[in-house]
């Protein structure tokens, strides 16, 4: 097992590296520090639509595809929000607290899911982390604004409903999936006369990760670290070690292939989105906890991602 988790630290080393190398970098200001910025807004609304966009248009869809993935994805998130709400229940802890706790359980970082399947299956592995992504991106999103604008409502009632209307217009205005829709699109109807466009994408898409990722590894900022322990270990615990087990079993339970469990287990295993920090901001969640839980979750991943895959790849 040793050997297998060497050989597998060895596979997903280089991603990172590039969000250590990312850090070092904005250390030293080199480049600028206005540059990380700039990369994020690109990354955002160019690079990685243009790769969802590619992988997804050439994915050969079958409903039985969409409902066992999103399966695999809501079981994972009923038993992470269970969790989550009964430890925050029996431990006294304030609406503020557990929605970051809950972020940081089941959010995923899916640009680190998708560098990793990437680095074990190649161009394989990320038509199927694209696919999950797809599935995931939207119906979680909702989920958790909705959660935290219910839990954390500080406004009133009608202010709320201009909360859960915005937060639809937002989710549907997203670059990632208006490219995951039109991608789909393309794979159900076969658009041939499409070659160019799929083409520019996948240029496009091919420097989409390793940029990400220096961006993900400036955006670390170890001095703004605040350790509140208890619920950064349940939080971890739940998103780094229990989620991945769960979702292992779960898509065994399926007829997938062994490449289609060990990239949802990826999925499942990677840190928390750095978008959690922005919207416990904006909700009025922990926003210190929820710093502290994505910090933690990314140095911590270095070890729990390979190895977990050593026991299932």
């Amino acid at each position: 097992m040793f050997s297998n988790f060497f050989q597998i630290f060895l596979i997903v080393s280089p991603v990172f590296l590039l969000i250590i190398l990312g850090n070092f970098l904005r250390r030293i200001s080199v480049p600028d520090l206005s540059f990380w910025e700039v990369n994020d807004k690109l990354c955002y609304w160019v690079l990685i639509p243009a790769l969802l966009f590619h992988f997804i248009s050439q994915i050969n869809l079958s409903s039985e595809m969409l409902y066992t993935y999103a399966a695999i994805v809501f079981v994972g998130f009923f038993i992470a929000f269970s969790s989550t709400i009964t430890l925050g229940k029996l431990l006294g802890y304030s609406p503020e607290v557990w929605t970051s706790i809950l972020q940081g359980a089941m959010r995923q970082n899916a640009f680190i899911a998708l560098a990793i399947a990437g680095s074990f299956y190649g161009a394989e592995g990320l038509k199927i982390a694209s696919l999950f992504m797809f599935v995931y991106v939207p119906g979680i999103n909702i989920i958790i604004i909705t959660i935290m604008v219910m839990s954390l409502n500080q406004t009133g009632q009608k202010d709320s409903k201009k909360i859960f209307l915005n937060v639809f217009i937002e989710i549907f205005k997203n670059p990632f999936i208006l490219a995951m829709i039109a991608g789909l699109l393309v794979a159900l109807f076969s658009l041939e006369n499409m070659s160019v466009i799929i083409h520019t994408t996948e240029l496009l898409g091919s420097a989409a990760l390793p940029i990400m990722l220096l961006t993900i590894g400036a955006k670390i900022k170890l001095r703004d670290l605040t350790l509140k322990i208890m619920p950064i270990i349940i939080s971890n615990t739940l998103k780094l070690i229990i989620l991945p087990i769960i979702v292992y079993f779960v898509a065994s339970y399926f007829d997938l292939s062994q490449t289609e469990i060990v990239v949802a287990v990826i999925f499942s295993a990677v840190p928390t989105a750095t978008m959690s920090y922005t919207l416990a901001k904006q909700f009025g969640a922990d926003d210190q906890l929820m710093r502290g839980i994505l910090t933690t979750q990314v140095v911590l991943s270095f070890i729990t991602i390979p190895l977990i895959l050593a026991f299932i790849a």
